[in-house]
Parts: C-alpha cells; sequence; structure tokens
C-alpha cells in the first residue's frame, strides 16, 4: 500500500547574509565586522558590490530582501545588445548623450527592491535615473552612452540578481498610441469645459443680464472656438464608433450619443450665428468631458497587464550560436538561418525548429501541447520550437527560420483568432437601439405637432428632445458601474481586460478547464512511498543523488524530501534510465525498475500514477516513489460550487491517467477528454458555440489559446502576473482560484447592478423629454439637469457595486 511520505525536519544551517537561504555545510566567508557567511558566490559578490558603494542599507528595508543569484552566467551571454540593430528596437529614447529604455524585471518583490534599482547609478555612473514600475515589474532606466553602454547595464542589472526579461516582443514593440491620445482627448475636453462654464456665468444668474447684453455675443463666438476641438478631437472616438457599427449593420450605444451630441452642437452654432442665443456649448463639453472619464476609468484596468501577449513574449532574444571550430557566439534569435548549429542548455527554450545533433533531448513541450511529461529526442529526430530542454545541453541544427516555425503558424492560424465582427452585443447596445428608436420617433412627433402652430417652436421641439435624449447618463451607467466592479476584481488578482468581460462572465453557462498548470501546481508533486517506509537518513541520500541530475522527476522528489547537504561521490547519469552516487558510502540508485534491480509495482493503487521512480542501496531494491499530480489548494470545493450552476468539462493534452481522479472531483455531468490538441481544444469550444453555449475557458499556456481566443470569455490563470499568458480577456492569480465562484457571482450582481443604472437614468430623460416636447428646453435647464444626471448615475453606481461586493466579502 502506498505510504504517504513524512519528511523529518531539516538541519539546522547558517543563513545566507543577502538571500537568507541556508548555506551549504562549507560556506563562503567574508572577513568582516562581523563575520558574513553566504551561500554561493554569486550572492556574496552582491553583498561586496552594494558595501563598496555604501548601499547596505537595502538590507534594513526588508527581512529577507536579497534575491537568491543563481550562478555566473556564460561569458558572451548578452553580446548581442552591441548590435546596433537590437538597440534601435529596444531602445525608447537615443541621442549621442543619453539613452533611455524600460526592462520587464520579474524578480521585484518588496520595498528593498525598489531601492535597489532605483540607486544604480551609485553602482555605475553611467547610469542617470533609473524608475520602478512596480505594478508592472518594469524599470525604466536612462543612461549616458559616452559612459556606459546598453549590455554593461543589463550585466549590471543580472549582477545584482535582477535580471531583466528581453524576449522578441521588446523587439520592435511601440507604445500603444490609443493611450497617449486618450490623454490628448481628455485634457483638451476638460479645459473646454472649464472655460466656457466660466464663459456661460451670466446665463445663470439675473444680474448679469447687462455683462451679457453687452458680451454675449463676444461669448458666445468665443466658446465656439473652444468647443470645436472638443467636437474634432476629444468626441471623435464616438462618431468613429457609431459609424463602425453602421457600416456592419447595428447600433450601438456611441450611435444615440454622437446624434445627440450633434444636435447639441448645431443647434448652438445656429443660436449663436443668428443671434438667437449663447448655445449650449458648456452642456455639449460636458458631456463629452465625463464620457471620456468613463473610458479612462476602462483603459486603465488595460493598461496595467497586458492581455495581447503572444509567443514572442516567450522566446529569448539571443541564442548560441557554434561557429566552425567549436567557437560560441551569442546572436539574436532574428538572425538564425537554416542550416546554422545552436546550443540550447538547461531549461532554455529551442527559438526555431531543428534536428537534434548531439545530446540526449528532453524536451518539456507543456507550453505548446499541454502534456507535462518531457519527451525524450535521439539524434536525428525533430524538435519544434516551443519546446523546453530540461536535461543536459543539446546540438541543434536549425531547419526553419523562427517566422517560419511550427509554433509562428499554429499562432498564425486565422482560426486560432477571435472574430473581429462584434457578436457580443452588450445590454448597453440593446438598449440603445430602443432608445433610438423612441428618440427619433419623440422628435418626429414633436415636429408634427408643433408645426402648424408655430414652425421655430417645432425646430426647437425637434433639436430638444434630441439633445436632452442624448444617452449621457445611459452611457455612463455601464462603465461606471462595470469599472467599479474591475476595481474591485482587480483587488482579488482578478483582472479583466475591459468592462464587456464582465458582462460575458456574468452570462456563461460553461466552463472549461485545462489540466496542466491549470488544476494542477506543477512546482508541487504529492510524493508517496510503496514499500518499506524509508528512515530519515535514506531519504536525505535519495535527495543528495536526485538533487545532482537535471531530469524533471529528479528535480521533483528533492523538492518533496527533506533537505540535504550530503555530499555524494562518484555521480553518474544513465540518460533514460536513472541515475547513481555515492553516500556515506553506501550505493545509492535511482531510476527505472530494470536500471535499480527492483521488480516493477503492480499494486492497482498505482494505475493512476503520474510517474514511478525506483530506489535502492547497494544493490537492495527499497520500493519505489509514486510522484502524482498535486491539485491547487480548495480545488473540490471550487469545483462542487461551479458544479450547481454550470456545465463543467476539462481538456488536457496528458493522457488519461487520471482520469478516476478528475471525475471524482468533476462529477459525473462533466465532459472530461484528453491527449487534446490545440486543434481539438479549439474545435470543442466551437462545438459548444453551435450549441447556444456561453462559454469561459480557463487555461494556462499556448496549447490553450485557440480555446481562450474562441470562448466568449479566455481566462489565462497564472502563479506569476509577469510571466507568459496568451493573449485573453482576463489573468487571473493562481491564489485567487479557490474565489473564482464568487467572483463569477460577483460579476452577475454587476448586470443587476448596470440595469438598475438604466432605470435611474431613463427616470432623468423622462423628466427631460417632457420638459422638451413641451419647447421649454433652456441652457439652464440643459446645464443643470444633464450633469447631475450623469452624477448621479456615477455615484449610484459605485456604490451599488461596492455594496455588491462587501455582501460577497470581496
Amino acid at each position: 500500500m502506498p505510504v504517504a511520505l513524512d519528511p523529518s525536519a531539516p538541519l539546522t544551517r547558517t543563513a545566507c547574509a543577502h538571500c537568507g537561504d541556508a548555506c551549504p555545510a562549507e560556506p563562503l566567508h567574508l572577513a568582516a565586522e562581523p563575520a558574513l557567511d553566504f551561500c554561493c558566490a554569486g550572492c556574496r559578490a552582491v553583498y561586496e558590490l552594494l558595501a563598496a558603494s555604501n548601499l547596505c542599507t537595502y538590507y534594513r528595508l526588508d527581512a529577507h530582501p536579497g534575491r537568491k543569484v543563481k550562478d555566473l552566467e556564460l561569458p558572451g551571454r548578452f553580446d548581442y545588445l552591441d548590435s546596433e540593430a537590437v538597440q534601435d528596437q529596444l531602445l525608447a529614447f537615443r541621442s549621442p548623450t543619453l539613452a533611455r529604455l524600460t526592462f520587464q524585471i520579474p524578480q521585484l518583490h518588496c520595498a528593498s527592491c525598489i531601492w535597489l534599482l532605483e540607486n544604480l547609478f551609485k553602482l555605475n555612473s553611467g547610469i542617470g535615473t533609473s524608475r520602478v514600475n512596480f505594478l508592472r515589474k518594469e524599470l525604466t532606466v536612462s543612461y549616458y552612452p559616452a559612459d556606459t553602454s546598453l549590455k554593461a547595464v543589463v550585466q549590471l542589472l543580472a549582477a545584482v540578481g535582477y535580471e531583466p526579461r528581453i524576449t522578441l516582443a521588446e523587439l520592435g514593440a511601440q507604445p500603444h498610441p490609443g493611450n497617449r491620445r486618450l490623454y490628448y482627448q481628455l485634457g483638451v475636453a476638460a479645459f473646454a469645459f472649464g472655460n466656457v462654464m466660466l464663459l456661460a456665468l451670466p446665463e445663470y444668474f439675473s444680474f448679469t443680464a447687462q455683462l451679457q447684453s453687452t458680451f454675449g455675443r463676444f461669448f458666445g463666438g468665443l466658446s465656439l472656438l473652444l468647443a470645436l476641438p472638443v467636437l474634432l478631437l476629444s468626441a471623435r472616438g464616438f462618431y468613429r464608433s457609431a459609424w463602425q457599427g453602421l457600416q456592419q449593420r447595428y447600433i450601438n450605444l456611441d450611435f444615440p450619443i454622437s446624434l445627440g451630441l450633434t444636435a447639441l452642437f448645431v443647434t448652438s452654432v445656429f443660436e449663436i450665428v443668428t443671434q438667437r442665443g449663447p448655445g449650449y456649448f458648456d452642456s455639449f463639453t460636458g458631456l463629452v468631458f465625463f464620457m471620456l472619464i468613463g473610458k479612462w476609468v476602462q483603459q486603465r484596468s488595460y493598461d496595467a497587464l497586458r492581455f495581447d501577449r503572444d509567443f514572442t513574449s516567450y522566446f529569448p532574444v539571443a541564442v548560441t550560436l557554434l561557429k566552425p571550430g567549436g567557437q560560441e557566439q551569442t546572436i539574436s534569435v532574428k538572425e538564425l538561418r537554416p542550416g546554422q548549429r545552436i546550443r540550447v542548455r538547461h531549461q532554455e527554450i529551442v527559438p526555431a525548429d531543428a534536428v537534434l545533433l548531439r545530446g540526449a533531448g528532453q524536451i518539456d513541450y507543456s507550453f505548446v501541447s499541454g502534456e507535462s511529461e518531457p519527451v525524450p529526442k535521439a539524434s536525428g529526430e525533430i524538435v519544434y520550437a516551443g519546446g523546453r530542454q530540461v536535461g543536459a545541453a543539446v546540438e541543434l541544427e536549425v531547419v526553419r527560420e523562427v517566422s517560419q516555425g511550427y509554433l509562428t503558424q499554429l499562432w498564425n492560424n486565422p482560426i486560432f483568432q477571435k472574430e473581429t465582427r462584434p457578436t457580443l452585443e452588450t445590454y448597453a447596445n440593446k438598449v440603445g437601439r430602443y432608445f433610438v428608436a423612441l428618440t427619433l420617433l419623440l422628435a418626429l412627433g414633436a415636429v408634427a405637432y408643433w408645426y402648424p402652430q408655430d414652425p421655430h417652436m417645432a425646430l426647437r421641439a425637434f433639436t430638444s428632445v434630441l439633445v436632452i435624449a442624448c444617452p449621457c447618463a445611459l452611457s455612463l451607467a455601464t462603465p461606471f458601474a462595470l469599472g467599479a466592479a474591475l476595481r474591485v476584481l482587480g483587488r482579488r488578482k482578478f483582472y479583466l481586460k475591459n468592462s464587456t468581460v464582465v458582462e460575458t462572465l456574468g452570462r456563461a453557462d460553461t466552463i472549461v478547464f485545462d489540466k496542466t498548470g491549470t488544476l494542477t501546481e506543477v512546482q508541487r508533486t504529492a510524493v508517496d512511498v510503496v514499500g518499506p517506509t524509508l528512515s530519515p537518513a535514506q531519504q536525505q541520500a535519495v535527495a543528495a543523488v536526485a538533487r545532482h541530475s537535471t531530469h524533471p522527476l529528479s528535480q521533483r522528489l528533492a523538492t518533496a524530501l527533506p533537505g540535504s547537504l550530503l555530499p555524494v561521490a562518484g555521480f553518474a547519469e544513465t540518460p533514460g534510465q536513472g541515475i547513481s552516487g555515492m553516500v556515506a558510502e553506501v550505493l545509492v540508485r535511482i531510476g527505472s525498475a530494470a536500471f535499480v534491480g527492483a521488480t516493477p509495482a503492480s499494486e492497482p493503487e498505482l494505475a493512476a500514477a503520474q510517474a514511478r521512480v525506483y530506489v535502492s542501496f547497494d544493490g537492495l531494491a527499497a520500493g519505489c516513489f509514486v510522484l502524482r499530480n498535486a491539485y491547487r489548494e480548495g480545488l473540490p470545493e471550487v469545483l462542487a460550487a461551479l458544479g450547481r450552476r454550470y456545465q463543467l468539462a476539462v481538456l488536457s493534452g496528458d493522457n488519461d491517467a487520471e482520469r478516476e481522479r478528475l471525475q471524482q472531483l468533476f462529477g459525473p455531468r462533466a465532459e472530461l477528454r484528453f491527449h487534446q490538441s490545440p486543434q481539438a481544444k479549439l474545435d470543442y469550444i466551437a462545438q459548444l458555440k453551435q450549441q447556444g453555449r456561453t462559454v469561459v475557458m480557463v487555461g494556462d499556456g499556448l496549447n490553450d489559446a485557440g480555446a481562450l481566443q474562441q470562448a466568449a470569455a479566455g481566462i489565462a490563470l497564472t502563479d506569476d502576473l509577469t510571466n507568459f499568458s496568451p493573449a485573453c480577456d482576463a489573468i487571473l492569480e493562481a491564489g485567487s482560484l479557490a474565489q473564482l465562484p464568487t467572483l463569477l457571482a460577483f460579476s452577475r450582481a454587476c448586470l443587476r447592478v448596470v440595469l438598475a443604472t438604466f432605470i435611474l437614468s431613463f427616470c432623468y430623460n423622462a423628466v427631460g423629454l417632457t420638459l422638451a416636447v413641451q419647447g421649454r428646453f433652456t441652457p439652464i435647464v440643459s446645464a443643470i439637469l444633464m450633469p447631475i444626471s450623469s452624477l448621479s448615475v456615477m455615484v449610484f453606481a459605485t456604490l451599488l457595486v461596492r455594496l455588491a461586493a462587501r455582501r460577497r466579502r470581496l
């Protein structure tokens, strides 16, 4: 029977003065007062570097400020940064005297990191400034090309334990122009709104009648000049969206907004030109300003994270090229050509389709296919781009350029792209259709009623209905209610691309999960022992030998067993079979049953085992370790809660070894599919959509990209928000998975809040329309009713969303 492993307490060891990790039996020392111990040369080098620059305040900012420093990389690893072509693509600004760029720093984790990175100028005088954006884990560095280089800056960051992540996505990346444009539009609208309100002041008070009669025409002309940029620049997005909707034969909410703004502007111009009045430019500029605030709220949530990542965000920029004679050269991945030979080391990504020439390939394709176990590759076999080598270094010969490889073709497949035609009709767009029809009907009715009596009153009533019925409150209801929802969800580490995703989640009826990396924790493995229970000394001996291997099973076994620093002599690794070594004069062998001389276990309990690792001591078999997938904490409760409302399914690229276990977790109604390729996942989602289901897909890798894109809403689950996540509609931090049922329930509540704000906005419009059809629309009514309706809807929506969040303890 399998026995759960009960590791003994780890031995007490000296803590590293830099990173806090346990030091080996013979730590590295630094002569100081007091004497300091370090776990490795890297940590000691960082401490010496900080001490030489009087930066040891760094160690007083946090209980564990230091990051574990990896062994120094191979020389020449950053040589590609000296390339002018690479610098042109990475640098955001470049001149003979100053250069500036932004790095992704995944290691950022606390205040001491920020302090150190913002004091880089003390470590390198060629660095001018360095500023941290902690939310996005970014570091913006300005340096002087005459005193230092981009390569030197990156080497410094790597030396202090904050090596930036430079990927293909950064090459050629340009800042999104829409972000800056929105700020310009908002600034212009705010400036015009404030000044036009000031010029309209005489209209609101009787004691300024003389001022109005004297300067009224001048003020009106000046207001027109101020409102013109608002129409041409700030309101441009509403008109473009309305026109695009008409081209696709449907009316979105921006159409009645554009119609109302046009009527308000034209009426104002007409009144000023004919000297009938000052116009309504104060209301016009105010409406545009408030609606742009709603867009800005949505844009902030989008800017905080990247939802549009593709496979280039996962690929490194450089690769080790093997030149004739065995020399190595680091070059940009974009410079790779078919026929060139490259060396790929442990945990490095294969950047292009290639043929294995030398070495034992152990390729982890979980990023591409979802298969959790590494695939062995022999000499002569093809290795596809996107695989990660998890063993000793291998030599490969490139057969296709990066732009023509399997992974690129997979990502660029048109069927993996979400339809650009807006098929999702939001509540606001649906209501907007009827709202436009009602507005036009009332406007024409007012004309028919007033024209026989007073043609001038008929024109005034017609424009007044269009103006007062401009759905400002209706348009603000959705962005502010759902904008408040985005902030609540963001505090729970659930980041949505835009407010439309809240509506989709609220209407979902089917949830489909990926398995590997989504339901399971790749870094955590459940280990059982089959056979005699190992003593603590035996467990430490196995861990000591396993730590010398780079094979994934060895690493997972070493992590699960008690920590051990016992010396190992005569370590040897037989590819595909196992490893061995002498520990305290005892020969420890770990691997397959044949390798250690054991009889393969056949207990029924092992039928669903993910992997088995046998062990022997001095030739005597001592049972085996069973390594099973470790599912995320609280998963049974999450699935039970979701199963009561949603249809659940699992799509896995892995084998079906854990079918029974998953069926117990998901229930008998859930559909489980294994050996699923990316195309098969996409086809299954498409099949559900044809059945009329609203599908939410939860996945974590490129193998889920097609399904994430095709689902009504795709949620990328990640253990690190700065790590790669495929193009998606939402990003959920893995630690918040247990709250998924509550978050979805909150999304449904937010839809009810939107409906409530619609009712409130309709009440305001009813009052306004009553005045408009009677021809009583005046500048004072416009200036008071419209801003009050807009502000009250914003406050009402925000308060209801916060109440819904508090009821669910979010």
